[in-house]
């Protein structure tokens, strides 16, 4: 197996890059902290992976040649097309496509919305999950040394009244995360009937064969042209 991994580091003079919210216990209803690990050293500010994830999908949208899946949103679950055949971020970030029973199910049905995302397999009335595990993987990002967070103070004045005064903390520090991209996976779609890989239902099948994917029967897999494979990675790590 091939694997690209690396360390990257990014530079926050004076920031609140992932916040806490409100944390309990506050004298005042507008306080904003930042999250922190706390060790005898000292504190030591991170960002989640989730939220650096989240970053680096927005950004990629925004790069004409990226092709972004469509989102769809459930009362307690979200989740996006699930096609990583059409979709650049679906092979590459992966997916867990499992829609919710129940009057979900019934919302669904009568959505124009969900209706344009790709189907699902049915079995016994009920749709079949899709899912994929990510080729790209990311750490927590942790600052590479304890700082001292600072608290400042701000008011909103711009209407009658009052002003509202609230407090928010900052930092500066250089935090550094890790990266993993599996090369074999990017671009490779199986359909094991196991949990992560079963990334093509029948649907899905169909289309990677009509879009012309080379077929791995031996490991139940389709897997798109090298020079394909290539572009989705080159775009995400450029």
């Amino acid at each position: 197996m091939s694997f690209i991994t690396g360390i990257f580091l990014i530079d926050a003079p004076a920031s609140a890059l992932n916040n806490l919210g409100n944390p309990s216990g506050e004298r005042d209803d507008n306080v904003v902290w930042v999250k922190f690990i706390r060790t005898k050293e000292g504190a030591f500010p991170y960002v989640s992976a989730q939220a650096f994830r989240y970053w680096l999908r927005e950004t990629l949208a925004k790069n004409p040649k990226w092709v972004t899946a469509p989102i769809y949103r459930e009362e307690k679950v979200a989740y996006t097309d699930a096609n990583p055949i059409k979709y650049w971020d679906d092979d590459l970030f992966g997916y867990m496509r499992a829609p919710g029973g129940g009057q979900s199910e019934k919302k669904r049905k009568n959505d124009p919305e969900y209706k344009k995302l790709t189907p699902l397999d049915i079995k016994d009335k009920k749709e079949q999950a899709v899912t994929r595990v990510s080729p790209f993987r990311v750490s927590t990002l942790v600052s590479i040394a304890p700082v001292n967070i600072t608290e400042d103070f701000g008011v909103m004045s711009r209407h009658e009244g009052d002003p509202v005064p609230h407090e928010h903390q900052f930092y500066r520090a250089t935090l550094r995360g890790l990266f993993s991209l599996d090369l074999a996976a990017s671009g490779a779609f199986s359909y094991r009937q196991k949990t992560g890989y079963r990334n093509l239902d029948d649907v899905r099948q169909k289309q990677a064969e009509e879009a012309g994917l080379l077929h791995d029967e031996a490991d139940k897999m389709y897997r798109l042209s090298d020079d394909a494979r290539l572009e989705r990675v080159l775009a995400l790590l450029d």
